[in-house]
């Protein structure tokens, strides 16, 4: 065989050979795949004014929403997705002809519209406290004496507390229907007095005690009958102990005629709320 019959033979096994090194050398260079960054939860709050957020200000509607409330705190985190704000003060577990927009109905239009959904991740609900009765007691216990406040409160935890108890069992169930693969975080009520610090502030001492207690059975009723439907309970008790009203910091609403008096504050909510829910739920580990 000649030189020329040599590389003639051999030329095209090198560009072959420089090929595959140049493919290697590409592949060999190029980084792993970027994962896709995870999806925000889907979102729906619902609830009552402790929920929508009255008490904070800039209320955007006549329920008392207002992005100073959890579900507008929520909705910043690049974790969540508020799909959904259905809360409403004056909202009750029970339907109330004529009423605010009762949890039964904020439930209906929120599966209705699809926000709430077997693909809902998470959802936030405040209720109980206006079917105890939280507005009466207040005004008992701030004109009539102690001892009447006290009665009050006992007659109204015996007839109120079996039929709120029956009516969240009502309501949790048709969320869990509805919303089966959700976190669903169920919030208690922040004793809205500090009794020890002895500063008679709106009510007696004495009859800021018996309040206190008093949200401390409706709290009782809410966290068993969300524990028993496998919901997160948040109490919110610790977080708001020494910030009620009759503190040097309270995150309690109250000026003179005032509709949203006997609400946290935005502090309330940004300092109380969203902490105690955070520290109760994992949004990271939620996200799929």
């Amino acid at each position: 065989m000649n030189l020329a019959q040599h590389s003639t033979g051999i030329r095209p096994r090198l560009v072959a050979l420089a090929a595959a090194a140049a493919a290697a050398l590409i592949g060999g260079t190029a980084g792993p795949v970027a994962a896709a960054p995870p999806t925000p939860l889907s979102y729906v709050a619902l609830g009552d004014s402790y929920a929508s957020g009255f008490g904070a200000g800039s209320y955007v509607n006549a329920c008392g929403q207002t992005p100073l409330g959890l579900p507008g705190i929520l909705d910043t985190k690049k974790q969540v997705d508020l799909v959904a704000d259905a809360t409403c003060a004056g909202a009750t577990v029970a339907v109330e002809p004529g009423g605010a927009l009762d949890l039964p109905e904020q439930v209906a239009r929120a599966v209705a519209s699809g926000a709430l959904s077997p693909s809902t991740d998470l959802v936030t609900v405040s209720a109980g406290g206006n079917d105890a009765g939280f507005g009466q007691v207040a005004g008992v216990c701030a004109t009539r004496p102690t001892a009447e406040c006290e009665q009050f409160i006992a007659v109204q935890n015996a007839t109120a507390l079996p039929a709120l108890e029956r009516a969240l069992d009502a309501l949790y169930g048709t969320i869990g229907s509805a919303a089966p693969c959700a976190t669903v975080v169920v919030t208690g009520y922040p004793h809205l007095f500090s009794p020890e610090e002895e500063t008679p502030v709106l009510l007696p001492v004495a009859s800021q005690t018996a309040f206190n207690e008093g949200t401390d059975a409706v709290n009782t009723v809410i966290r068993s009958r969300a524990e028993a439907h496998g919901f997160t309970f948040v109490d919110l008790v610790q977080k708001f102990e020494g910030h009620g009203l009759g503190s040097t910091d309270p995150w309690i609403t109250f000026e003179p005629g005032a509709a949203d008096n006997l609400h946290p504050t935005a502090e309330g909510y940004r300092s109380g709320y969203f902490p105690a829910v955070r520290s109760s739920v994992n949004f990271s580990q939620l996200q799929r």
